[in-house]
């Protein structure tokens, strides 16, 4: 499995991480866009920037996320069979990207409770921008339309998932209350993004 960051296998969920549904597996793999791969995403209201390591499934069939260990990083779904290229939708691809980061996670002392690159994501409103760099240096614009959030076992997998011939670029993190017996938060806050007019579109 290989990773932007470099940060080796990814962590399943631990104390203070987060997971999200992933979309159902496509019967035949799609063909791989003539899009660049992402490699690293900021978003300037919440002064908050990271590179993008590649997320696949954890074992329950679940959105991999970033190690709980490093609440700083973001991750890209490449989907299920990672490679150099991925086989999901790339950000300035038609159909939906979708990035997953910590709302919090564990600080450099072990503890839990160290604030993530998504803490504040719930803050976002309508207009406020999302950069992401491609490999080349190319910077896609993307421009938040709602924030919402929506208990776990609702999960709006098909609409965060979307696959249409918008460019589109979800943003996904936990929210709500922390159960600690299941020990993860019953929210998912999702950022819902669309690429600005202005920045052209990839590919199919």
């Amino acid at each position: 499995m290989r990773s932007l960051v470099g940060l080796g296998a990814l962590a399943v969920l631990l104390v203070g991480g987060c997971s999200a549904p992933a979309p159902e597996a496509p019967a035949q793999p799609p063909t791989p866009p003539a899009v660049a791969n992402p490699v690293s995403i900021s978003i300037p209201k919440l002064g908050a920037e990271s590179d993008l390591m590649y997320l696949g499934r954890d074992a329950t069939g679940a959105l991999e996320v970033p190690p709980v260990e490093h609440p700083e990083v973001a991750g890209w779904f490449a989907g299920d069979d990672i490679d150099e290229d991925g086989d999901e939708t790339k950000p300035g691809q038609r159909g939906s990207a979708v990035v997953a980061a910590h709302v919090d996670g564990r600080g450099p002392d072990g503890q839990p409770g160290f604030p993530g690159l998504f803490a504040h994501l719930s803050s976002l409103v309508p207009g406020d921008e999302v950069l992401v760099e491609q490999e080349g240096g190319t910077t896609l614009r993307f421009v938040v339309e709602s924030v919402e959030a929506f208990e776990k076992v609702a999960f709006p997998g098909e609409r965060v998932y979307l696959r249409d011939d918008a460019v589109r670029l979800n943003l996904v993190t936990c929210g709500g209350s922390f159960d600690e017996k299941a020990g993860h938060y019953v929210d998912n806050v999702v950022a819902f993004t669309k690429l600005a007019p202005d920045t052209a579109a990839g590919g199919e």
